[in-house]
């Protein structure tokens, strides 16, 4: 392989063991993981600000995560935290107040035995989706990783009512509308964590959870950098300090024996250049998953209008995060209404921005007049890329170690078999840096 060398960086002396690029929740839990299996540790990040897409928004007295961000009690980085002494506080939403829509049809989301034998939702197909519901907690995810989520709802639902409300539950687990590609291993394992413990809508939003694994970084020693973007990592020939890699950055360089690379495959692929082809095919392979966004504040309260709302005929998303947690002022209500947006599809944030609006409309007409605060982001990444049937599933993506690259590691959400969204940026995060350390 033809690997760039560097002499290192000029006028610099400085070298770790480890150097992890990028503080996000995939950086941040490298370091963290380094540090505390004793590794002299450099975390940069060319933002002011840490966290990547973790990062928290104030806008008008309102905490606004970047898109309805939800953390899965059960999942990895929940776990994580509790380890770290740092779970974050926060509400957990109640689902079974919510509604499903399905074109005329609106209905009790089906969260109980009662719920699934009265809703309309499903009428005339509440059999299958009972089964589907006593058999859910006994399924191995596993045994669906070589099959696409359409396969699979076909397989067990067929194509009526009961399907759709399916497609829109894989929709919800795991911010994607692949579903003809993306493997239905890791959606099954995200529903059963719901029904087990569900979800967590954390307060002061997901900066509380960045500040404090921000926070263990320093107190394990942790050298964070910000400002200071990464232009590349190259082999250090010279050899001098910990030797092994010399990361170049804006303003100079670092010389590490290891190197942690997160963010997505496109990201980690400018990073590492000619250094790793394989890195370049995994991020022309990727299939990420966007979302457009509509965030609403209400300063006179929700007034016990449907806390949830899931479109099934339509990819639609709404729900009350606040005051479920602390995001907004006292008295005062957050709403996050989303569109999964199907991949390869032409964007139209117009379109967009109507579908979101259209649910709100149905839950709270209205709405526009009691409102003080609203901003929509058309296009963001909810996942830098699924788990893809064709692929194996989870246990198809990439490894934290590239190929070819010795003491270069990669994390983020496409990265190891756990998980998705933030429990795999976590997972890997943690494996990379612990990897990094030895």
């Amino acid at each position: 392989m033809d690997i760039t060398e560097s002499a290192g960086p000029e006028g610099s002396e400085a070298s770790v063991d480890v150097a992890v690029v990028g503080a996000g929740m995939a950086g941040l839990s490298a370091a963290v993981e380094a540090a505390g299996a004793g590794a002299r540790v450099v975390l940069l990040d060319a933002r002011a600000s840490l966290g990547g897409r973790a990062r928290t928004h104030h806008r008008d007295g309102y905490a606004l995560n970047e898109g309805p961000h939800a953390l899965y009690v059960d999942g990895a980085a929940a776990a994580f935290l509790r380890e770290l002494g740092c779970e974050p506080r926060g509400g957990v939403p109640d689902a079974g107040a919510g509604i499903g829509v399905d074109g005329p049809v609106e209905g009790a989301f089906p969260v109980s035995a009662r719920s699934l034998l009265r809703t309309p939702l499903l009428r005339g197909d509440r059999l299958s989706m009972a089964r589907l519901f006593m058999r859910l907690p006994k399924m191995r995810p596993a045994d669906f990783a070589d099959r696409s989520v359409d396969a699979v709802v076909a397989d067990l639902l067929g194509d009526g009512r009961a399907a759709r409300l399916a497609h829109a539950l894989f929709r919800l687990s795991t911010y994607g509308n692949d579903p003809a590609v993306t493997s239905a291993d890791a959606g099954i394992a995200q529903l059963q964590m719901t029904l087990r413990n569900g979800v967590r809508y954390v307060d002061g939003g997901w900066q509380r959870m960045v500040d404090d694994l921000a926070t263990v970084a320093r107190d394990r020693g942790v050298e964070i950098r910000t400002g200071e973007k990464v232009t590349g990592v190259e082999q250090d020939r010279d050899g001098r300090g910990a030797g092994g890699h010399v990361v170049r950055t804006s303003t100079g360089g670092v010389r590490a024996r290891r190197v942690v690379v997160t963010g997505s495959a496109t990201l980690v692929a400018e990073v590492l250049g000619a250094r790793a082809p394989v890195v370049h095919s995994w991020a022309a392979d990727a299939r990420p998953s966007e979302v457009a966004s509509l965030d609403v504040g209400f300063a006179g309260g929700w007034h016990g209008r449907r806390p949830f709302a899931l479109g099934i005929d339509a990819p639609t998303y709404l729900s009350l995060h606040a005051p479920v947690a602390d995001l907004a002022p006292m008295g005062h209500s957050l709403v996050h209404v989303m569109r999964y947006l199907p991949n390869g599809e032409t964007h139209d944030r117009v379109h967009d921005r109507e579908a979101c609006e259209a649910l709100l409309d149905r839950v709270h007409p209205g709405w526009r007049d009691d409102a003080d605060h609203v901003s929509f982001s058309p296009r963001l990444v909810a996942a830098t890329d699924q788990p893809r049937a064709d692929r194996g599933g989870l246990g198809g993506r990439p490894g934290v170690a590239v190929p070819g690259v010795d003491g270069v590691f990669v994390a983020g959400d496409w990265v190891g078999d756990v998980g998705v969204l933030v429990d795999a940026s976590v997972a890997s995060g943690r494996a990379a840096g612990l990897a990094a350390a030895s």
